[in-house]
């Protein structure tokens, strides 16, 4: 009978816990490592493949082509020359297509904020668990796992992360209201917080909010610093507000030409190909600005990639190897200790099958736990693959 053999092998993988545990884990690792790296580089390549395809045309300063997609697709805070909103404003006017400006720059609570207009949502077909679009200053949506995580919903409120806590002359924490959560998208824009591009720009500082000079003159003459006719220039260090209120809207302003103010990119949606030829043609050939195609860059990048896990595939063959021949180590040393135990059991006239059936269900038995163990381990890797994918 083949219980007998089995029970055998159960007693004894039992009895030696440390060894069986550590044959387990060389055959979980050696399976587990090429499987679970093969599938999460196949949802990397698929996650910024289908990112890229529905973005059709991104332009900003001259820089890195690279870093310049992958922070407007994937809102990466990577060190891209800002352009300016006049350029976003010629585009436009040249009526080829629909330009989206788009501002990468802070973080609230450690999630990016990301600064676009309303045709982004049209773009990207957002759907809403609660609320809707932001359409004033001050106001912002989650993404689903934003919101998730930080517990928050409709009707609350996020502050943004100050950039220096002990530079006063710095913008303030702005305290954003939420006005809508995105259902779930499977994209980087769950993780992120959208507001309006006047908000980003709040953010900035270049967009503020404070009492009446006049008032700040009368109250503290120290925070002025010159005086022209009806016009007044304040110190930075004038304490503005941190909570955009409905009735000081008015309070808001700017002192800069509105065609300056910054931004990370310009997402172009052009109206057919004729029209992206003729913008790819006319922005190239300045010298400040560049177009390209979000599909074309993700291929070289994935490139790059294909290169480095090819290096990163032969590591993991000697890996698997080195394992594989201490598992082999462990059974032949285990099968050499065992000698004694073989002869007894031949002496009290077991059959010739028992012992190698014995042993082929031990190890047998800790190999397909290690297997089995290895696939669930690289199958939760695979369900986790957008959280992972946001720490790349």
């Amino acid at each position: 009978m083949i219980v007998g053999p089995i029970y055998l092998a159960f007693m004894h993988a039992r009895s030696h816990g440390v060894q069986s545990v550590i044959l387990t884990l060389c055959l979980l690792i050696a399976t587990a490592l090429p499987l679970t790296t093969s599938m999460l580089m196949s949802r990397y390549d698929q996650s910024l493949r289908d990112r890229a395809e529905r973005t059709p045309l991104v332009a900003g300063s001259r820089g890195s082509r690279f870093d310049l997609v992958l922070a407007t697709t994937h809102f990466r805070q990577a060190s891209v020359v800002p352009t300016t909103m006049g350029f976003a404003m010629d585009v436009q006017d040249q009526g080829l297509g629909i330009a989206i400006p788009m501002h990468i720059r802070h973080t609230a609570r450690g999630s990016v904020v990301v600064g676009t207009g309303y045709e982004y949502t049209t773009l990207r077909s957002f759907e809403y668990a609660e609320g809707g679009w932001p359409t004033g200053l001050g106001a912002c949506v989650l993404g689903s796992r934003v919101a998730q995580k930080e517990g928050l919903a409709v009707g609350e409120s996020i502050f943004s992360d100050q950039e220096d806590l002990y530079d006063i002359s710095k913008a303030p924490a702005i305290r954003l209201k939420i006005v809508g959560v995105l259902e779930t998208t499977d994209s980087p824009d769950d993780d992120v917080v959208f507001v309006d591009i006047s908000t980003a720009w709040l953010l900035d500082g270049i967009v503020h909010g404070h009492d009446e000079a006049a008032a700040i003159a009368q109250d503290d003459p120290s925070m002025v610093l010159n005086r022209q006719g009806a016009d007044t220039a304040l110190s930075g260090a004038v304490i503005e507000y941190q909570e955009v209120e409905q009735g000081a809207l008015n309070a808001y302003h700017l002192h800069d030409d509105p065609r300056s103010l910054p931004l990370t990119s310009v997402l172009i949606i052009p109206d057919d190909q004729r029209a992206e030829t003729l913008l790819k043609t006319e922005i190239n050939l300045s010298k400040l600005n560049q177009v390209v195609s979000p599909s074309r860059v993700t291929d070289e990048l994935l490139a790059y990639v294909v290169r480095i896990k090819s290096v990163i595939d032969a590591v993991s063959v000697a890996f698997v190897a080195t394992n594989l021949m201490l598992a082999l180590l462990i059974l032949a040393l285990s099968y050499r200790m065992r000698a004694r135990e073989r002869q007894t059991m031949t002496r009290i006239g077991c059959a010739q099958w028992t012992i190698p059936c014995m042993f082929a269900a031990e190890f047998g038995g800790l190999a397909c736990v290690g297997i089995v163990l290895a696939i669930a381990l690289s199958f939760a890797a695979r369900a986790l693959a957008p959280e992972l994918m946001a720490l790349i």
